[in-house]
């Protein structure tokens, strides 16, 4: 009994620490923000703090800032982790990743009053389409070839839905959780809004800078793998279930 727990000391010992990371965030509720009483919350936090209880890790300060400056301290921070990102192809290599978070849909979105014919890329081509800065709805806009010109961004995803019910756009491009989240906090009926077509489908993850350890993604990879298989992230789930459901899931054209 003396040598088992002599031994279980030495392998706690010969662990190596939790490496510091600095976290980032948007304010974009139900996945992650600060709520009315300024508490961090949303379902990828929670998610987050159950890892970090998994590793025996204390929680981490998160960073609250507009997802374009969130997005450029990922890319040039090298102890920099961003939560909730979109795992795109053009993304993938660049940076490394736990996934996943949840799955979501890339969308556009129209007012039902003024609903636009989309079928392929040509038909965006005398639209306006609002966007958040540097979000995976511009990026994916911009990599199907939409001029910029077209594309009339802004700092965040209430004023992405804003636009569109000014009429200041004809679409709005991103998560369409996300958006709908906005519709409501606005006390817009989501009738009144439409996804008209899709630009992507793919995980939502933790993202971290290239330069941070690869054992360490590692082991915050293996702590959300073993959460997702528990009780506590069922539990989660269903606490989440309404805020996170997808809008309606009949066959929409995929832009490409």
């Amino acid at each position: 009994m003396r040598l088992m727990a002599l031994l279980g000391l030495l392998t706690t010992l010969a662990s190596p620490p939790l490496t510091a990371l600095t976290y980032y965030s948007e304010q974009n509720l139900p996945f992650n923000g600060l709520d009315e009483q300024g508490r961090t919350s949303g379902f990828s936090i929670e998610l987050l703090r159950l890892m970090w209880q998994e590793l025996g890790q204390e929680e981490e300060p998160i960073h609250f800032l507009p997802w374009a400056q969130a997005w450029y301290l990922l890319t040039q921070q090298p102890d920099a982790v961003l939560l909730t990102t979109a795992r795109t192809q053009r993304r993938a290599s660049r940076l490394q990743w736990v996934c996943p978070i949840s799955h979501s849909r890339i969308v556009l979105m129209a007012r039902a009053d003024q609903l636009p014919t989309i079928q392929r890329r040509a038909d965006l081509l005398n639209l306006r389409i609002g966007a958040m800065e540097a979000d995976v709805g511009e990026q994916l806009l911009l990599n199907r070839g939409v001029p910029p010109s077209q594309l009339m961004t802004v700092p965040s995803m209430d004023r992405v839905v804003r636009q569109l019910l000014l009429a200041r756009t004809d679409l709005v491009a991103g998560n369409e959780v996300m958006l709908r989240h906005q519709i409501r906090q606005l006390g817009y009926p989501a009738t009144q809004f439409v996804t008209v077509a899709v630009l992507a489908q793919q995980d939502d993850c933790f993202a971290f800078n290239d330069a941070v350890d690869p054992a360490e993604v590692a082991r915050l990879q293996q702590a959300l793998d073993k959460v997702r298989q528990g009780p506590a992230f069922r539990a989660l789930q269903a606490r989440y279930q309404d805020q996170l459901a997808p809008g309606n899931q009949a066959p929409l054209p995929e832009i490409e």
